[in-house]
């Protein structure tokens, strides 16, 4: 048996493998190429060292000397991610941020989505740009180029002020006037009672 090709050969994973064959000759009976018994366990699917034997008999029953060859599978390749929704993304301050988060493919694993390691240090307390960060390996240590989001959390909304007491209120002249006041909220900012700015003319 004469093998065809290399001894060693090496496959990516989640590629094609196309065995190079072998070729059989035998003194008396000729040529036995289409007689040769090929087992083929290649998963180019599942990295790993995988060996192809070619066997041939001849019709007096003679064995040839088995001849072998050693197909390695490697996986090389970076998994690839792909984000979810869009980017960059507005979120007004004090709202809920609910993360569209990403997918993850290898050609050697497949699914790796659950994989993913995300860094979300999204704060819709505090305005701000923020980046959202997804990350994958797979089993090999390939690691995906990293993808990312920007949130941008703003404050587009008033605060609102509450009037304390009467909106009407009648003093005597003379006699000493003291305003109830007024309280604000605001929905980034929350308590603001203390900033807000009185202009009292009350004479």
């Amino acid at each position: 048996i004469t093998r065809l090709g290399s001894a060693s050969v090496t496959v990516e994973c989640g590629t094609s493998y196309t065995d190079a064959g072998a070729t059989a000759t035998d003194s008396c009976a000729g040529t036995l190429t289409a007689s040769i018994v090929t087992v083929n366990p290649v998963n180019v699917n599942v990295k790993g060292t995988y060996t192809v034997t070619y066997n041939v008999s001849d019709p007096s029953a003679n064995a040839a000397v088995q001849v072998t060859r050693t197909v390695n599978v490697e996986d090389t390749t970076i998994p690839v991610i792909t984000r979810n929704g869009s980017s960059p993304v507005t979120v007004e301050c004090g709202a809920a941020y609910t993360d569209a988060g990403a997918t993850a493919t290898d050609s050697c694993q497949g699914d790796l989505t659950g994989s993913i390691v995300v860094t979300n240090p999204v704060n819709t307390a505090v305005v701000g740009s923020y980046t959202v960060t997804y990350n994958v390996s797979d089993s090999s240590s390939n690691a995906a180029a990293a993808v990312t989001r920007t949130v941008n959390v703003v404050d587009t909304t008033a605060p609102v002020i509450t009037l304390l007491g009467s909106p009407t209120v009648t003093v005597n002249q003379f006699d000493v006037y003291t305003d109830a006041g007024a309280t604000a909220a605001d929905t980034c900012g929350g308590n603001l009672t203390s900033s807000i700015v009185v202009v009292n003319p009350v004479n």
